[in-house]
């Protein structure tokens, strides 16, 4: 399939290198043209302009934020210049007002919009283990499976319009602030009790919380692993803020979201913005004279 991939950054280069290594056909663009370049060496063709990128079966998007993508597909006009019948995969965590934006906008070209944002860290994107969380008309849906298939693990369709897939990337990425969050804190309480943290994850683990997410963030607070960081606490700042918008929008009350928030807030401005988000519960515990 003839593929272009806009935003070469942490997640970007692993995801448009198994696009590669699965033999698909690919144009490549990033602000910063140096970025592109392992994959030039393995056949990517390097646009020079996004409008380079047009002419493909579907333009993927994974850029860092709202601004980004507006900036790339919105204020300069592009979604409106996409061929009809071609698609874009948004695969960025944006907000849902930006996929209504990016629908209608799409819509005057005869162009098609899907949005499936990813669970996983870079790590996961090289070995092709990420989860995709797809939404947007059916027959979109089954043409980008192969690509799917070559970046994720497993995908969950949630549905035929776009925002919905960005709802559900918005609550789980609230869920993963709020185990961060109470992780820093229970691990600060039982080291003022003189419990080493090791022990208390060992006992988290080995009990009725051992999913992953405890596993993983808990190891990385006990070895301190903040840096370099597979997701900053400034991204963090950014979804947690994602999560709060969308609230606003419909209606829905999240006050831990609001306290969360300006924990990390308060964290950056302490220096740990460009740490993992898991520094966090470093802030914490320095709070609690650790």
């Amino acid at each position: 399939m003839k593929v272009s991939f806009i935003g070469i950054g942490q997640m970007g280069a692993p995801m448009a290198m198994r696009l590669i290594d699965a033999g698909h056909e690919l144009t490549v663009y990033n602000r910063t043209a140096s970025a592109t370049q392992a994959l030039v060496q393995r056949g990517a063709r390097q646009a020079l302009t996004p409008t380079d990128t047009l002419n493909a079966d579907v333009v993927i998007t994974m850029l860092a934020d709202d601004s980004a993508v507006r900036a790339i597909w919105l204020d300069s006009g592009l979604a409106q210049s996409v061929p009809a019948g071609r698609v874009h995969l948004n695969m960025a965590t944006t907000g849902l007002g930006l996929a209504h934006e990016l629908l209608a906008a799409h819509a005057l070209s005869g162009s098609i919009y899907v949005s499936a944002p990813v669970f996983g860290r870079p790590s996961a994107a090289e070995q092709g283990q990420l989860d995709i969380i797809a939404a947007g008309p059916a027959n979109a849906l089954q043409q980008c499976r192969p690509l799917f298939e070559s970046m994720g693990k497993q995908v969950f369709e949630v549905g035929q319009e776009p925002h919905k897939s960005n709802a559900v990337k918005i609550a789980r990425n609230f869920l993963l602030a709020t185990v961060i969050e109470s992780l820093g804190e229970s691990f600060a309480l039982v080291r003022k009790a003189g419990v080493s943290e090791a022990d208390f994850l060992n006992i988290l683990t080995s009990t009725s919380l051992s999913a992953p997410v405890y596993r993983n963030y808990g190891k990385m607070i006990v070895d301190k692993a903040f840096e370099p960081a597979a997701f900053s606490m400034e991204l963090g700042l950014k979804d947690v803020e994602l999560a709060l918008s969308t609230a606003s929008d419909l209606g829905v009350p999240m006050p831990s979201a609001s306290l969360i928030r300006d924990q990390i807030t308060a964290a950056i401005a302490a220096g740990h913005g460009k740490q993992d988000w898991a520094a966090l519960a470093q802030f914490i515990a320095k709070r609690a004279g650790l």
